[in-house]
């Protein structure tokens, strides 16, 4: 039984009723995925190289359902093992701690934590730990947690998981693509 989100090391998972193992990097390379905000540096870039190989591959076939949209969809799943928090909270937590690194690396040296070794849920508890000691009164915990924690619009309105990118237009439209680079009397296969 583990305790908390995951440590640095291999990670067990399943997609589609498939195993796959993620290799968890360390802390500092969560935070600077996070930061940037490329979740496929997630999922697939930390899959072993089989699971790589074969989740790119299900990706780039047509007519399967593991679309990009799916991947994000499961990034948005796996990212609270990784991290503590949903990806959002993540980005915005990691994107602080850069922005004022100097504050922030000194706070932790305050606090005994050594940042080039903690794992990615450590940081982004640290940051959060960090800002609350800056939280002066209840109303600024409470737009604090508001700030960090809701989901970005983009989901608060849909109610769905899409990145940008990955509207249904955009998806029609690259479907149409595809179909027209295919062209005539090629079934896809």
């Amino acid at each position: 039984m583990t305790f908390g989100p995951a440590a640095p090391g291999p990670l067990a998972l399943t997609i589609d009723g498939r195993p796959f193992t993620l290799v968890v990097p360390d802390g500092q390379t969560l935070a600077d995925i996070a930061v940037s905000g490329q979740w496929p540096r997630l999922l697939p870039g930390l899959l072993d190289e089989d699971s790589r190989d074969l989740l790119t591959a299900r990706i780039r076939t047509p007519y399967d359902p593991m679309t990009w949209h799916a991947v994000f969809r499961i990034v948005l799943g796996l990212a609270p093992e990784l991290y503590g928090v949903e990806w959002w909270a993540a980005q915005r937590l990691c994107a602080l701690a850069q922005e004022r690194w100097r504050d922030w690396s000194a706070w932790c040296v305050r606090r005994g934590l050594d940042v080039d070794t903690a794992s990615g849920h450590r940081i982004v508890s640290a940051v959060w730990a960090w800002l609350m000691d800056h939280a002066q009164e209840q109303k600024d915990i409470v737009r604090l947690e508001r700030d960090i924690f809701d989901p970005p619009p983009e989901l608060r309105r849909t109610q769905a998981a899409v990145p940008r990118g990955f509207s249904q237009a955009e998806l029609e439209a690259q479907s149409r693509q595809i179909t027209a680079m295919a062209g005539p009397g090629d079934d896809g296969e």
